[in-house]
């Protein structure tokens, strides 16, 4: 008879623990992580600051004068303006605040004395004049306004580690930085000439002052400000095979006229955009300014012009009118079915093929949706430059995905955090607000050349030096 075998007992479950009790003891925590951190980074940037001093005195602390080498510091007295090494001392320090991104800490900095008895100026390498906001803030206020958030919401996220809360000023003017390197966009001859060029226009709202002034209510004498419409005028370099782009210009306008594009295509000339420099074709969504524009300014010979096939759809789509009788969903069904059709069209790079299908659709739509398919035969010549470029460089032993030479809806993708980040600026204050906001939105999208496992907001600082 088998053994019987006594049953396992019972286990009780730990006692829960509340939620209330379990943040209490995690927001202790965090406090005393906080307070470790600040002293760490308070630490640290004092150090660095000390260490500045000994390289330019030439000794380390509490040692004399006469051990330091007859050299020049290179930092004159104000008073006696002798710079030796042997003649300078440490001369105390004064308390400064100090801003980071993980804690608000308050830094003893070192002052330098003269044998006269005046005081040395100098300046750190770790800290700027006047700096309260360390780099590390500044960086992170730029990455936030490039990820199309408002000033409001950026002090709420730079607040979460450091519990200060920045004055909107601040974080403008530290945003503004950035409209250098728009500026530096037009500058300079262009370093890379892309195969393709996408053009287009991006609007936006910019108060002005009409010269009048009035007293607000606080009784503070104000210039009477109107709002404006500008536009933007974008011209992006793509290159066919790695479907890479990046910003070539831009041009301030009033309006998507022939004179503005003219002074942005004829700057583009100047600065080395040719047809002999590897120029092949332009993509634009048929702007009738940017049409004669392109008429006055000269590339080169053999400059393609393909109008956006994107564009001409939706041109299509606006003249569907459906059957009388029609239900709201059956001429929704209608468009659908005829958009999909008609982008059928270009879905090759056989010439042949492609005027077939262009055929066979104008066969089977004419007589329901005749005022769809004289929209599509009036604008079609213009959508098959993207064959002539395919077949231009098949000769050259090269593969250029058509995507990238059809239609402008990859630079739609783009255009649309543009559009979202001057949806949520509303309107801008100034000229340098403007461009600042599409300098920082540009290159998040990645229209910039840095490599892909750099960190965006490092590139950016980066280019902000460089310009």
């Amino acid at each position: 008879m088998a053994k019987k075998v006594a049953r396992r007992a019972k286990r009780r479950k730990a006692p829960a623990v509340s939620p209330k009790r379990r943040r209490a003891q995690q927001q202790g925590l965090l406090a005393q992580i906080g307070a470790e951190i600040a002293r760490v980074v308070q630490a640290a940037v004092e150090g660095a600051l000390q260490a500045e001093v000994t390289a330019l005195l030439g000794r380390e602390k509490y040692q004399r004068r006469t051990t330091a080498p007859a050299e020049r510091a290179g930092v004159p007295c104000g008073q006696c303006q002798q710079d030796w090494r042997p003649r300078l001392q440490r001369a105390g320090s004064y308390r400064r605040t100090l801003l980071t991104l993980v804690a608000a800490v308050l830094i003893r900095v070192p002052r330098i004395g003269c044998r006269c008895g005046a005081t040395v100026p100098l300046q750190f390498a770790t800290l700027a004049p006047y700096q309260r906001g360390w780099a590390d803030l500044q960086e992170r206020a730029r990455e936030l306004a490039g990820l199309c958030l408002s000033l409001s919401k950026s002090r709420e996220v730079l607040a979460w580690g450091n519990r200060q809360v920045l004055a909107r000023s601040t974080l403008l003017r530290w945003v503004q930085q950035a409209a250098t390197l728009a500026e530096a966009l037009r500058a300079g001859p262009l370093e890379r000439v892309p195969a393709v060029v996408m053009l287009d226009g991006i609007w936006a709202k910019l108060l002005v002052p009409t010269g009048e002034r009035f007293v607000d209510k606080r009784g503070r004498p104000r210039p009477r400000m109107k709002r404006v419409k500008l536009v933007l005028l974008l011209a992006y370099g793509v290159d066919p095979v790695s479907g890479e782009r990046w910003v070539l210009d831009w041009e301030r306008a009033d309006a998507e006229d022939e004179a503005s594009w003219r002074r942005l295509l004829e700057r583009l000339l100047e600065r080395g955009l040719r047809t002999d420099r590897g120029l092949t074709l332009l993509l634009s969504d048929g702007s009738s300014g940017l049409e004669a524009a392109l008429g006055q300014v000269y590339f080169g010979p053999g400059l393609l012009h393909q109008r956006c096939v994107f564009h001409v759809l939706a041109n299509v789509r606006q003249d569907i009118r459906g059957e009388a009788g029609m239900s709201r969903q059956d001429k929704q069904e209608r468009r659908r079915h005829v958009l999909q059709e008609a982008a059928g069209i270009w879905r090759s790079t056989d010439r042949q093929q492609v005027l077939q299908r262009k055929r066979a659709f104008c066969d089977a739509w004419r007589e329901r949706e005749p005022a769809a398919v004289a929209t599509l035969e009036r604008h079609f010549g213009a959508t098959l430059a993207y064959l002539s470029a395919v077949a231009w460089a098949r000769e050259r032993d090269e593969v250029w995905q058509p995507r990238y030479l059809r239609a402008t809806s990859h630079l739609e993708r783009v255009n649309r955090g543009l559009r979202e980040k001057l949806r949520q600026a509303g309107a801008f204050h100034s000229e340098a607000g403007l461009l600042a906001a599409v300098a920082l939105v540009l290159l998040h999208q990645g229209l910039d050349t840095w490599e892909p496992e750099e960190d965006w907001a490092e590139a950016l600082e980066q280019r902000l030096l460089a310009a």
